[in-house]
């Protein structure tokens, strides 16, 4: 007995995969979504800063008094001044050094609040001061 076949055999036959791309491209969405829900902010290892009243700290961390702060502006044209007047950076740092040894805590503000001052000359006064004072240099700035 002979078994007849009942198709026809194409040469041109093709599997549309469009289904099964959307099912998977669904599932990789799912898991972007899920996974990126699952993470949080404290896990990546950013230290978001705190406020004064907030933190539950040294209770006298958050008044400091004026004769703990040592305040040097910065020009546009990358000059320092302290008290108003342009100081020699030899100078400026032996008056740093002095006013850190009598000031257990005192603090050397670098104020740039004068708009046409550039990042760049922020960051590397920054740096020089950071050299200087250590970890007792804090930024000052005004409200735009």
């Amino acid at each position: 007995m002979k078994i007849r076949k009942s198709y026809k055999s194409s040469a041109n036959a093709e599997i549309n995969l469009t289904a099964l791309l959307d099912v998977v491209f669904s599932i990789l969405a799912f898991f972007i979504l899920i996974s990126s829900a699952l993470t949080l902010p404290n896990r990546i290892g950013i230290d978001l800063p705190v406020s004064d009243r907030n933190s539950k700290g040294d209770a006298n961390s958050g008044d400091l008094k004026p004769e703990d702060v040592f305040v040097i502006t910065l020009d546009p044209a990358g000059q320092m001044l302290s008290n108003g007047k342009s100081i020699s950076p030899q100078k400026l740092e032996q008056d740093i050094r002095n006013f850190l040894a009598n000031s257990s805590r005192g603090v050397v503000v670098l104020s740039a609040d004068n708009p046409s001052v550039s990042y760049q000359l922020v960051i590397n006064r920054l740096a020089e001061l950071r050299a200087i004072a250590g970890n007792r240099v804090a930024i000052a700035t005004s409200r735009s």
